[in-house]
């Protein structure tokens, strides 16, 4: 195993998944649910996560290029997935804490809430906002810099680890929410659905900027 491939990207994905940061957005997702199912979501979340990764290390770009999809069109079309759920978790939409326990009980049964937060694990959470263009360019960059297998086995364990420390961090955020009012919960998860409108925003703007430039209408300044 390569240890220069393993710490590559290990630090590369840390920086571009950042674990601790985005542990608050998967409060901000699951809300209120029961703090076994919050584990359930951890474990789920980061085993797509891991599996992206790897697929992408080893497949490389080879599936993206089967359907014709570019990084940059990838990256546009998950920041607009994005950015839809952010702007329904800061109207309100992920969450039912502001209404009374009767209305909750009447409306929406703790296993329609989780249901609801778990269509959302995959989508967007595990990709494109995890597992998304930016850490599939980080190790398939690095996995073409260590083009041997022993590289490719290096840079599979750095993002086993990084994966790892991300499903933790989430486990323990999922832990420490029970603690948590239902209304400190929801300012959360309306701050992070902010965060996530501004992230979607910000990977669509520079999906659709990449692809204008690689149409060569205008030059990168």
């Amino acid at each position: 195993m390569s240890t220069a491939a393993f710490m590559k990207a290990f630090l590369g994905l840390f920086a571009m998944i950042n674990p601790i940061g985005n542990a608050g957005i998967f409060i901000g997702i699951t809300g209120d649910v029961p703090t076994s199912f919050k584990l359930r979501a951890a474990l789920k979340t980061s085993m797509a996560v891991l599996i992206i990764l790897e697929l992408s290390i080893f497949g490389g770009m080879a599936l993206l290029e089967v359907f014709g999809i570019s990084i940059p069109a990838f990256q546009a079309a998950g920041g607009l997935i994005v950015l839809g759920i952010g702007m329904s978790m800061m109207s309100g939409g992920g969450n039912s804490s502001h209404e009374t326990e009767g209305a909750k009980k009447a409306i929406q049964s703790v296993k329609d809430k989780e249901e609801t937060v778990n269509d959302k694990l995959i989508v967007p959470l595990a990709m494109p906002m995890l597992g998304g263009p930016g850490a599939i360019t980080t190790v398939v960059t690095v996995a073409a810099a260590f083009p041997t297998m022993e590289g490719k086995i290096g840079a599979a364990a750095g993002t086993a680890a990084m994966v790892f420390l991300l499903g933790l961090s989430f486990a323990l955020s999922g832990f420490l929410s029970r603690y948590m009012s239902e209304h400190a919960q929801e300012i959360i998860m309306r701050f992070m659905g902010l965060i996530l409108v501004a992230i979607g925003m910000d990977m669509m703007l520079g999906g659709i900027e990449a692809s204008v430039i690689k149409a060569g209408v205008f030059r990168s300044s």
